[in-house]
């Protein structure tokens, strides 16, 4: 926004070497070993069975307690924060709640026509309506790619969080049960071109993400993501009016700062 900005698995492998006895026959030759899926169908499971449970659920809230590293010129980081609360009502509707660590209070809206960003401390806010309705994953893109705007668990809001999961995987493995808050867990390693990712599923009838890690490797840095949620809720009541901003007076509306759109991809000439 102009004015103020809304600012807004490693696998691992061995090799062994044998040599005969000096003096004895070379041995036979043996076939080459089936290469390894890097992509561990357990974890795979895992995964899946999380996405899936998302994907049942038309109405949730959790709340997340966040931190990401900013590089520096000298190739040293710093760590900022960010406690969030999310509302998702599928398909078409997301409130985010957002107090950086510094105290700002900002509040990020979606109902499926019209999206609506507020900085609450400088009375400030930015509005796009919509030609049509469109839903949450629609707006997740257009966030990404024309505000040019990070969204690390953008991923759980998604309609379809399994194809968000499973969408360019490389390679997945469970790590192993470790216990998050009391709550047994499944960490996963997991990696896609751009980033190595880790999760905490917890086991059990509620499959949900208690825990994020993401590194992403092509980076300047390597800067790490990481985020602990919470509180999830699967029958909240919602209302329209929490999807919808009605500025207060006094309040200044200001212009998003707009990447252009991407160009059409060009034809291949014969």
């Amino acid at each position: 926004m102009r004015r103020k900005a809304m600012r807004g698995a490693a696998l691992a492998f061995c090799a062994a070497l044998s040599a005969g006895p000096v003096g004895a026959q070379a041995p036979a030759e043996e076939p080459p070993a089936e290469s390894l899926d890097p992509v561990d169908p357990a974890a795979l499971a895992i995964a899946s069975r999380a996405g899936d449970f998302l994907r049942q659920s038309q109405r949730f809230t959790f709340s997340a307690d966040s931190g990401y590293e900013v590089v520096q010129e000298d190739g040293s980081k710093l760590e900022f924060g960010n406690a969030r609360r999310y509302s998702v009502q599928r398909p078409d509707h997301v409130r985010v709640e957002n107090e950086p660590r510094e105290g700002d209070r900002r509040l990020t809206l979606f109902d499926g026509k019209t999206f609506t960003q507020v900085d609450l401390a400088e009375n400030v806010y930015a509005r796009a309506d919509l030609k049509q309705p469109r839903d949450i994953d629609f707006m997740i893109d257009l966030v990404r790619e024309r505000l040019d705007a990070p969204l690390p668990l953008a991923e759980l809001l998604r309609n379809n969080p399994r194809q968000a999961i499973e969408d360019s995987l490389e390679s997945a493995e469970v790590v192993g049960t470790e216990r998050l808050r009391g709550v047994a867990c499944d960490h996963l390693a997991l990696r896609n071109p751009d980033a190595d990712i880790q999760l905490w599923i917890a086991q059990g009838a509620e499959p949900v993400v208690l825990r994020v890690v993401i590194t992403y490797r092509n980076l300047d840095g390597q800067p790490s993501f990481w985020a602990d949620l919470e509180d999830w809720s699967f029958d909240p009541k919602l209302s329209a009016d929490e999807f919808t901003y009605r500025p207060p007076e006094g309040a200044e509306r200001v212009r998003f700062d707009v990447l252009p759109a991407p160009a059409p991809p060009a034809e291949d000439s014969e």
